[in-house]
């Protein structure tokens, strides 16, 4: 494994996939051929969906959609009549997608469309993220063989429908799904494999009606799934490094700082033995032991670890300066995004020592680096934008 698959492996902290997300906006209303609701069977769903499906397009086969159902009704805005969706298949396309239909007036009309890359529909599931009064559709359209797919929200109100963008993943999990009944938001874990390595990146987002962030505060909770996740696989005869290297980063997240440290031990070990030392793994593994001793809140032993890494890591950035402006100068890029997380655990630890001038500074550093990511639109996870942490969250 070398030293670029091994930087990019460890961004598990903070790591980098395929996706895309924007905050949400109004669709536009697509306007369609209306027909009179006496042409077609009132009860005959199908017969009416099939009439303002897209040139080229059929209602999708039971076996490729998760809900087994191509056609179904349902009060999108709560005006007591239900609407009717409709999900299609343009095969000469490879794509997939649903069309909104509504009936005014004795008539049927197609108020929205949405189509996109894809050849099975995982998941079609309405959530009462709003309340009662609205129903937003959970939309994920397959992609790939290797499992991964493009996930949507969409929300219903009156005839215009909200789209919001949820990445792409191999595996989605919706953790919770109400803005109304608690203050959780809309939260969802979204897992994205790296190959050929068969570790799961997992990411915990919020989003709370307006911007998608990261659920911090439910990671103790979720990420002990992870954990047994990664205990299961290394079960099995897995001696992988990588393997030891989400499992201890999945048990910091889960505030099993002894565990973690165990773990970051065996994955020294394992990495010596099977491609000697002068890989450098050690780095990265230091940066998520000093995670765990701030944990433990034993602050000297993290300070120190960070502030040998952080000199290793200057180094490194001071061999490549030609690259520190360059927008598309991915492993430098890179190297900046651990001295940005290196900075963070010396702004815990200075904190956690009571040395706040020290860990102000450590702060302003760990600004800079942010900021220029940001204008270098580098995400960690591309669906979340705002990704600077605020002081107070990290002391």
């Amino acid at each position: 494994m070398n030293r670029k698959s091994i930087l990019t492996l460890s961004l598990v902290a903070s790591l980098m996939f395929t996706g895309g997300c924007s905050v949400p906006s109004p669709s536009e209303v697509i306007v369609s051929p209306k027909i009179l609701e006496s042409q077609v069977k009132k009860e005959d769903i199908n017969s009416i969906a099939k009439q303002f499906l897209p040139i080229k397009s059929k209602l999708v086969d039971v076996s490729k959609i998760a809900t087994g159902k191509p056609v179904i009704k349902v009060d999108l805005d709560n005006d007591k009549k239900d609407e009717i969706i409709g999900f299609f298949n343009t095969p000469q396309s490879f794509q997939n997608g649903f069309v909104v239909i509504k009936e005014k007036e004795g008539k049927w009309n197609k108020i929205y469309e949405h189509k996109g890359q894809g050849n099975e529909i995982l998941k079609s599931e309405f959530i009462d993220m709003y309340g009662k009064d609205k129903k937003t559709l959970l939309f994920g359209n397959l992609i790939s063989t290797n499992g991964r797919a493009i996930y949507n929200l969409f929300t219903f109100n009156d005839d215009k429908i909200n789209k919001v963008d949820l990445g792409i993943w191999n595996k989605m999990e919706v953790v919770s799904a109400s803005l109304e009944n608690d203050k959780k938001g809309f939260v969802f874990a979204g897992w994205s494999l790296y190959l050929p390595y068969k570790c799961y990146g997992v990411f915990l987002i919020r989003f709370d009606g307006e911007k998608l962030t990261y659920a911090k505060d439910l990671y103790p909770q979720y990420f002990k799934k992870v954990v047994k996740y990664y205990k299961d696989i290394m079960s099995k005869g897995s001696n992988d490094v990588s393997h030891w290297y989400f499992l201890a980063n999945a048990q910091v997240k889960s505030n099993m700082y002894n565990d973690a440290l165990n773990s970051i031990k065996k994955g020294i070990d394992a990495m010596n033995d099977e491609n000697g030392p002068s890989k450098g793994f050690e780095d990265d593994f230091s940066v998520l032991k000093a995670q765990a001793l701030n944990g433990l809140k034993k602050y000297n032993e993290a300070k120190q670890l960070s502030e040998e890494v952080a000199i290793k890591q200057l180094k490194k950035l001071d061999k490549n300066k030609k690259d520190k402006d360059d927008k598309d100068s991915l492993g430098y890029i890179q190297e900046e995004n651990i001295l940005q997380d290196i900075y963070l655990g010396l702004v815990k630890s200075c904190y956690g020592l009571k040395q706040d001038d020290e860990g102000l500074q450590y702060y302003q550093k760990y600004l800079v680096i942010a900021k220029n990511l940001q204008k270098k639109e580098f995400y960690i996870c591309k669906v979340v934008k705002e990704s600077i942490e605020p002081l107070d969250e990290i002391k």
